[in-house]
């Protein structure tokens, strides 16, 4: 499959934290019989395993969050009206007037989050609500959406929807983080097994957006040599500092930051450029706001670095993306798989502990 056909498939699941199981079923049915183990863990990570087929292999993490921005249903009221609480970093002030959907046990129901018309700003105060005052209007009755099985504790995220730019660009939702996913399964499953340089888990993680401890798990379990943490970050716009951004369409991005590792950042960028893959590096001095800020400290600590994909309109409705940008970034990933310098150097923690 293509690379937009594996992020499609991603995007039309629903995953907001915690509900990241929706998507398994159809990350299995892609990944066909390219890995030698598939499975979910306890906290619900789904981790992809494939073997090299190499004597005392290093062991190469690939982590992207399945996880996706949302809403929970915390009342449903008379007249269709639902009141909601926030699972992730939702932006309030753009929430009003747009479109939801509330993913019911029976039944997905659309709905608009109520706005005040700007007649009656002067009135009521031009003031963004609070979560306590955001209301959902579904025009369903309380007795249809119980039907439908919309009670406390649905989860709700913007309607799904794409759109096809110009410049082989793309808006849609839940592009962070499974712009990354979709570009770590493509580099694996378009990756001969006899070039790999070790043996490779693509871990699709829980709860980013919540904290982000889901990975940490997964590490814990592997006991990787190296990890390369993959998200999205911030494409250059007016108002977004130029350290902190990229130009989308310009390639993946590379974090410079004192929570990753120096050594495998280098490599990194050098295996980017023998491959003739153009990267931006972006600072992050003391937080790359992904899994690494605590995935490094699993265990006896992970060797790891920051891959990303410049995204605009981060946790909004209409998130969009470079197709190039994806396209580059999975291209880099089987660059760096098949790499034997990737991992060399680094050894994972022997039987008595510590580093060998």
């Amino acid at each position: 499959m293509k690379y937009v056909e594996i992020l499609k498939v991603l995007c039309d699941a629903m995953t907001v934290s915690g509900n990241e199981q929706n998507a398994h079923d159809a990350v299995r049915t892609l990944a066909g019989d390219v890995f030698d183990d598939i499975h979910t863990d306890a906290v619900g990570n789904l981790v992809l395993f494939r073997k090299c087929g190499k004597e005392k292999a290093r062991r190469i993490l690939l982590d992207a969050h399945m996880d996706e921005i949302g809403m929970m249903v915390r009342a449903v009221h008379e007249g269709g009206f639902v009141t909601v609480v926030n699972i992730g970093g939702l932006d309030r002030q753009i929430l009003p007037a747009s479109d939801v959907q509330l993913w019911g046990d029976k039944k997905t129901i659309p709905g608009v989050v109520a706005a005040t018309p700007p007649h009656l700003y002067g009135i009521l105060g031009n003031k963004t609500p609070d979560w306590n005052g955001l209301v959902i209007d579904t025009g369903c009755t309380k007795e249809e959406l119980a039907d439908a099985g919309v009670k406390i504790g649905t989860p709700i995220t913007y309607k799904k929807q794409w759109t096809n730019l110009l410049n082989n660009r793309i808006t849609g939702q839940g592009f962070d983080d499974k712009c990354c996913c979709a570009g770590l399964l493509y580099a694996v499953m378009h990756t001969p097994r006899e070039v790999l340089a070790g043996d490779v888990y693509i871990v699709l993680s829980t709860r980013e957006e919540i904290g982000g401890h889901g990975a940490d798990c997964a590490a814990f379990a592997i006991e990787p040599d190296v990890a390369i943490v993959t998200d999205v970050n911030f494409a250059a716009a007016p108002g977004v500092s130029g350290d902190e951004s990229a130009p989308m369409g310009d390639g993946p991005m590379v974090s410079l930051s004192a929570v990753t590792d120096r050594k495998l950042t280098k490599k990194i960028l050098q295996i980017a450029e023998e491959a003739h893959i153009h990267v931006n590096t972006v600072v992050e001095a003391t937080n790359t706001g992904t899994n690494a800020n605590t995935l490094v400290y699993s265990r006896y600590g992970v060797p790891a670095a920051v891959v990303s994909i410049p995204l605009g309109g981060m946790h909004s409705y209409n998130e969009y993306l470079s197709l190039d940008d994806g396209e580059a970034f999975a291209k880099l990933m089987q660059a760096l798989i098949a790499n034997p310098a990737l991992a060399e150097g680094f050894d994972r923690t022997t039987e008595k502990g510590g580093r060998a």
